[in-house]
């Protein structure tokens, strides 16, 4: 049985949850751990929504995502290390290119990024791959 009031809490905490995430993922980039810990949060969200509106309706919305995910997320991580090796320089040396005017770049790009989205796409699959195995109902 499935509680009314954690369906509407979870209706507007999911939001906030996955907008932190963002936050955590875009502000680690020049930092370690930022996808890590993004996809983590992510992974509550997933958790809370499960919890909240059932396994199998959070099942249903990302399973056809949920397979490739992780893979996606490799080689997302590995080609963050290819421009290195294209100029070469050992694998994973990050460049940055700043977007913006020369004095103040309003925005950094950088492979470091590219390489936090990896990790954040590779975390969330791999949680989600394992809820799904929780929530997976026994064969009768």
């Amino acid at each position: 049985m499935r509680s009314p009031f954690l369906s509407y809490v979870a209706t507007g905490v999911l939001p906030l949850i996955v907008v932190f995430a963002l936050f955590l993922l875009l502000r680690g980039h020049d930092a370690p751990g930022g996808g890590f810990i993004a996809g983590l949060v992510t992974t509550i969200a997933f958790v809370l929504a499960a919890l909240a509106f059932g396994a199998g309706t959070v099942r249903a919305a990302l399973n056809p995502l949920a397979r490739r995910m992780p893979w996606i997320g490799l080689l997302v991580a590995a080609a963050s290390g290819l421009p290195a090796v294209a100029r070469s320089q050992g694998f994973l040396t990050h460049y940055h290119v700043p977007i913006g005017a020369d004095e103040a770049p309003a925005l950094r790009l950088s492979t470091t990024l590219l390489f936090d989205v990896g990790v954040y796409l590779t975390v969330v699959g791999a949680a989600i791959k394992v809820l799904d195995a929780f929530s997976a109902e026994a064969p009768p």
